[in-house]
């Protein structure tokens, strides 16, 4: 019996943590909170709207992205999609983007050591000595029809990461760029339209950040290379600092009951925890 005790004892808190955990998601975070009438009016070419502004200084400012060249990190992905597609990549894996163009290198891919790169919509696999395993040119067409249950080979794979976490990293120097449409719906909420030239979860996606920090929050939007209906929440659950400089250091991909709307708190769609980043 106090065996049994025990484990109702621990249920009863694990559910009362989700509980609580949906709630304060769901209404006291900045991606909940009513936070006025909508601007619909993008910003002008060259010019930043005040969250904007306070995101790039928050993520280190103007001079430091517009110097910079890399991001080098060391990461550990898990998560039911993962589960779902049959692939993923070995805990502790480099992944090193650029951040002006989307070029991601992988390493490793697997556990064979093999290396994965994205070149734009482009992705290869290469041994640990170079010479070239697999391609193929045209992974964000292949993926097109993909469902939650289609399996993914190791192509695929590399593009979907390859891509995502291209802009996790190059977000505060993609808002900068001259080829990316940002409108601030209202102080803390950004609205972006990436067209048609990049390789993205989607198209239009929202970023919440915080209206005090300037720190990304939460960023919503369709993950169509993994299932073409679903609506993700990539909610920031921490920061780390690399000399000086802030970075989300630990997300949970959530599934939101609507776009941009209730997140559930499991499971966990996808999870990133960044062990190592290095702006170069």
């Amino acid at each position: 019996m106090r065996l049994v005790r025990v484990v109702a004892t621990i249920l009863v808190l694990v559910l009362a943590t989700y509980a609580l955990w949906t709630v304060y998601e769901n209404t006291l975070t900045p991606a909940a909170l009513d936070q006025g009438a909508v601007n619909t009016k993008p910003s002008p070419q060259g010019v930043l709207s005040p969250t904007a502004a306070r995101a790039l200084k928050a993520y280190g400012g103007e001079a430091v992205w517009k110097n910079a060249t890399t991001v080098e990190s060391t990461v550990t992905v898990g998560g039911l999609l993962f589960q779902l597609k049959g692939a993923g990549i070995p805990p502790h894996a480099k992944i090193t983007v650029d951040i002006r163009r989307p070029h991601t290198v992988i390493d490793p891919v697997d556990e064979s050591g093999d290396i994965g790169v994205l070149d734009g919509f482009s992705v290869s696999i290469a041994s640990p000595g170079g010479v070239i395993l697999e391609q193929r040119a045209d992974a964000r067409e292949h993926l097109q029809n993909a469902t939650i249950s289609t399996k993914w080979d190791r192509l695929s794979l590399v593009y979907f990461l390859g891509y995502a976490f291209w802009g996790y990293y190059s977000l505060p120097y993609q808002l900068m760029r001259s080829d990316i449409g940002w409108t601030e719906l209202h102080d803390g909420v950004l609205q972006v339209d990436y067209g048609t030239n990049l390789p993205v979860h989607s198209r239009i996606q929202r970023f919440w950040f915080d209206r005090s920090s300037g720190l990304l929050r939460r960023n919503d939007y369709t993950p169509v290379a993994a299932a073409r209906d679903a609506r993700a929440a990539n909610v920031v659950f921490a920061h780390g600092v690399s000399n000086g400089i802030s970075y989300t250091s630990k997300r949970r991909v959530k599934i939101s009951l609507g776009q941009y709307g209730w997140v559930l708190p499991f499971p966990d769609f996808i999870t990133i925890d960044v062990e190592k980043w290095a702006l170069r």
